[in-house]
């Protein structure tokens, strides 16, 4: 069993004490200066002070991922101190740990400075809700391409059939893995209400729906532009050649040394003078080379993008699918999954993004529900303790279930284990089996107690 189980409410940090509202706003501080100059609310303070420092390939986003990698380390040992009796919690801290700092750090970093598109591949559509869209899809080589359309549409949804999301949302997401480690001292805050299960349930499929129409826009307004293609030689044709050659120079001077910015911002200029844009379009060059002036690598390439999404003839679509598109990378990628998703782990628990928000956690428990993982009960074992309920990041009354003998497979549940290792009589299993009955193969994960 856990070691201080019962000490859970003695710590401030555990309890929503004054002190977890301080750690709180400290989280919620952090990502609004992580995340809100990029829609320019306030400058963009933490890319300055690395720039000051020297760092050129280095941006506020690597940093975070370091930072990041350092969280789940350190997390991790402290909760294997208290979990690491069980076989089970070993290797999957291992796994998301390993996953975190090889995967989602190292890699893109690696790909950066060998001036790479930098490819995260732990992270998946709809999780990433963009990783589909043609315009990123298009950037990406062949192979990248093949991976992020064919893991998000086959590969994970037959996992989550046959092993349950746990795969996924407890092995290897880095949301998952940031709430399993460094969150691991808030696991009991969530609520297990009902009232916070139909809010959860609305929230969640909300969220889903709006990926599904913001990727669904992105494909027809990619669609209607390319049409425009077929107009080589009219003003609109060379519009669209432009702008699309202007947003693949962008992502290339983000990865650039910023003594090149000169060089590039020069070359950007003579080809859209030479497309002869309307004045308006001309004019947004002067912003282009005031951020290379700064040496702001970051800025000049978010400048040559806008030019870029300015240079493109609007068609009827393109409106209404970047409006939705931003509305989504705002409210949702950065304030609800970013700022709200970490800085309420001391209030409600880990789990808020993941349990209220997450697209990707929402497909897979829809799956998980007619698949073979569940969390089966020993009939008539349960004493109502409570442990099982208390720990269970995702708000599910898992003694509800155990105490009418009932099997679980919620959608929500991402199969930690953790009811299963503070249950003092060992009632509760974590499985893999058919429907069938007996005679369906059985895959049975006993955890140590």
């Amino acid at each position: 069993m856990q070691s201080g189980l019962l000490s859970t409410y003695h710590s401030p940090k555990k309890n929503r004490s004054g002190f977890a509202w301080a750690v709180s706003l400290v989280l919620f501080a952090f990502y609004f200066l992580l995340y809100l100059p990029d829609y320019g609310y306030f400058p963009d303070y933490l890319n300055l002070l690395l720039r000051r420092a020297g760092f050129v390939k280095f941006d506020k986003w690597n940093a975070y991922g370091l930072l990041y990698s350092v969280a789940m380390i350190v997390g991790g040992w402290f909760m294997l101190q208290k979990h690491g009796n069980s076989r089970y919690h070993r290797l999957r801290t291992y796994c998301l740990v390993a996953v975190q700092v090889v995967f989602a750090f190292s890699l893109p970093l690696v790909l950066k400075v060998l001036d790479q598109p930098e490819l995260y591949l732990s992270y998946l559509w709809p999780l990433s809700y963009d990783k589909l869209f043609p315009d990123t899809l298009a950037k990406l080589p062949i192979y990248a391409a093949v991976y992020f359309v064919v893991t998000s549409l086959v590969v994970f949804p037959l996992l989550a059939f046959y092993k349950g999301k746990r795969f996924y949302c407890s092995w290897i997401c880095g949301c998952g893995g940031l709430a399993e480690t460094f969150g691991d001292p808030w696991r009991h805050l969530s609520s297990k209400s009902d009232k916070a299960w139909r809010i959860e349930q609305v929230t969640i499929y909300s969220v889903l729906a709006l990926v599904l129409l913001t990727t669904g826009l992105m494909i027809a307004d990619a669609s209607s532009k390319a049409a425009l293609l077929g107009n080589a030689g009219t003003e609109v044709g060379d519009r669209v050649a432009l702008s699309l050659s202007l947003a693949n120079q962008a992502e290339a001077i983000r990865a650039a040394p910023a003594d090149t910015l000169s060089a590039s911002v020069g070359a950007i200029e003579a080809e859209v003078l030479a497309a002869k844009p309307p004045e308006w379009l001309a004019e947004k060059l002067v912003g282009v080379r005031a951020k290379a002036t700064e040496g702001d690598v970051a800025g000049t390439a978010a400048e040559v993008k806008n030019l870029a999404y300015a240079a493109m003839p609007v068609t009827p679509i393109s409106g209404i699918a970047h409006s939705v598109k931003g509305f989504y990378a705002f409210f949702i990628g950065a304030l609800f999954s970013g700022a709200a998703g970490v800085g309420l782990y001391p209030l409600m628990g880990t789990r808020v993004w993941c349990r209220f928000g997450c697209p990707m956690a929402a497909v897979l428990g829809l799956i998980q529900r007619f698949g073979r993982f569940r969390i089966t009960v020993k009939k008539d074992m349960c004493i109502s303790c409570g442990n099982c309920s208390t720990y269970c990041e995702m708000g599910i009354d898992v003694r509800q279930y155990a105490m009418g003998n009932l099997d679980i497979k919620r959608a929500s549940c991402v199969g930690c284990g953790m009811c299963a290792h503070v249950c003092p009589r060992g009632v509760l299993k974590l499985e893999t089996r058919k429907d069938s009955g007996p005679a369906g193969n059985v895959q049975v994960w006993t955890l140590d107690l």
